[in-house]
């Protein structure tokens, strides 16, 4: 422990910055913040050897929200068909930096051929031509989102009938937003997502599907409604930290 009451873990060379504080809490509560620490509170009679091991058990996750934010620190931003791209530049895609590579082979044939591939750190795009990069990018990213949208969309219904509540599957539409993660469409039955939530760990998209179906149970953002969104999603607070403009 530093002077500044700041723990430190280890885990796979890489370390864990933490913050305890005792509370009248019934549970281990854990945040992630920007500055790199881990927020934990907890009540007098759980011991520090037990939230050490709490903390490890959500490294994944942990290490997952650090990487986020440093990627914030980048303003990273969905490629467009317009944009300039080099070789071995940077693109991020859900929460990760990965490095570009870039392939062009004008014998190929972009309709069958042209592809993008995601091994290890890096995403390699093969294309027939260097300017097509972009275009084949925003097409990778707008197909990936609408199938990872889908599949939360659906399951995230399915996490709400589980635990009692009645609720229709939304209908789906997703854009990119400047102001707003998503938004509930109620009398509609319909969500709306934002496409740079791909630039995001994919939790983070979760959790926002399941703010904007709580919205079904509860109309507004009073006390039942983030009661809603806990039920559901107890650690959700660490998305919100994530997502926090």
């Amino acid at each position: 422990m530093d002077g500044n009451g700041v723990r430190i873990l280890v885990l796979g060379g890489r370390e864990i910055r933490w913050v305890l504080t005792r509370k009248k809490v019934k549970n281990v509560n854990l945040r992630v913040k920007p500055d790199g620490i881990v927020y934990i509170s907890a009540n007098t009679r759980v011991p520090v050897k037990f939230i050490e091991d709490f903390i490890l058990k959500n490294a994944a996750f942990i290490f997952s929200a650090l990487d986020s934010f440093a990627v914030r620190m980048a303003a990273p931003v969905l490629p467009k068909a317009s944009g300039e791209f080099q070789n071995g530049g940077t693109v991020c895609y859900l929460g990760k930096n990965y490095t570009l590579r870039i392939e062009a082979d004008n014998r190929i044939s972009y309709a069958e051929q042209e592809s993008v591939n995601i091994s290890g750190n890096e995403i390699t795009v093969t294309v027939r031509y260097g300017n097509r990069v972009g275009k084949v990018l925003e097409k990778f990213y707008a197909d990936e989102t609408r199938k990872l949208f889908e599949t939360l969309n659906r399951r995230t219904r399915l996490m709400f009938l589980a635990k009692g509540y009645s609720v229709d599957e939304a209908e789906l539409q997703i854009r990119e937003m400047k102001s707003r993660w998503g938004s509930c469409h109620i009398a509609d039955k319909k969500i709306v997502m934002n496409s740079r939530l791909m630039l995001y760990p994919e939790v983070c998209a979760a959790y926002v599907f399941v703010h904007e179906y709580a919205h079904f149970i509860v109309p507004d953002h009073s006390a039942d409604f983030y009661a809603v969104v806990g039920d559901i999603m107890p650690d959700y607070r660490v998305c919100v930290d994530i997502l926090k403009k």
